[in-house]
């Protein structure tokens, strides 16, 4: 049996709990640190169906990077998923934007997935600067990046250059369209990003990648699992097989 305290202390080890952003909410969010299992589940996400996943597969304690409980609750309705979570008592720990920017964190696997050389981390806005192999057009890029990512589709905006230099940015990091700028980036690959920084992108030729959420991040969930496996060799990590996107795409080719 491992407890919640022993799982939180590893991963605090590597990616520190008080590293993470003022507006996050990480740690052990729903139970007890003294909560043990001998089945641990991992996932990106908390949805009921990763609920319901736990209860059927005896798994007392479930690993997330997304914050189960995110901003201040006013009432707790009994299809929630805080609700749902301590009715089957199973204690949830979330590391979240302290896991985006630790060293082989979220920005690290996913940039080392694309082939890119990291040669600055920029922490306070949880993204990291470098080249990509060889330099390519946004058409290639793009190609590139759904094939070592295995994405479906993505968005991407063109700016009709080259490109070499691009800065990594997991999950909604749009906004960092302004340090790409700043640092004289080619392109910013991001999981989300607004109308108004695309313009600001075109504006500015830097081009856009937007691979979507989870596209940016759920590479991390096997790297995550495997590190706690090795760590704690006598419990059984699981990842939660009904983790998904949920996401898909058509194009108007295919109508």
């Amino acid at each position: 049996m491992i407890s919640a305290k022993e799982i939180y202390d590893f991963i605090d080890s590597f990616a520190p709990f008080e590293s993470a952003m003022g507006f996050d909410n990480v740690g052990i969010l729903i139970g007890d640190k003294n909560a043990s299992a001998d089945r641990v589940l991992t996932a990106l996400d908390v949805s009921a169906e990763v609920i319901n996943e736990a209860v059927e597969k005896g798994a007392g304690i479930v690993v997330t990077h997304h914050p189960v409980i995110f901003k201040p609750l006013k009432s707790i309705d009994t299809n929630s998923i805080p609700y749902l979570a301590a009715k089957h008592g199973i204690t949830i720990i979330s590391a979240h934007t302290n896991l985006d920017i630790a060293p082989g964190g979220v920005n690290d696997t996913l940039a080392e997935s694309i082939g890119v050389h990291t040669e600055e981390r920029f922490c306070d806005e949880c993204a990291l600067v470098g080249n990509i192999p060889e330099e390519t057009d946004c058409r290639g890029l793009a190609y590139m990046l759904m094939e070592k990512l295995g994405l479906a589709g993505l968005r991407y905006a063109d700016n009709n250059k080259m490109i070499k230099r691009v800065v990594v940015s997991c999950g909604a990091g749009g906004d960092n369209i302004t340090l790409a700028k700043d640092i004289g980036a080619d392109a910013v690959i991001t999981g989300e990003i607004k109308h108004n920084y695309i313009m600001y992108g075109n504006d500015n030729d830097i081009a856009v990648f937007d691979i979507g959420h989870f596209g940016s991040e759920g590479l991390i969930i096997p790297v995550l699992t495997e590190r706690l496996r090795e760590r704690f060799p006598d419990t059984e990590f699981i990842r939660a097989a009904s983790d998904t996107d949920g996401v898909k795409y058509i194009s108007k080719e295919q109508m």
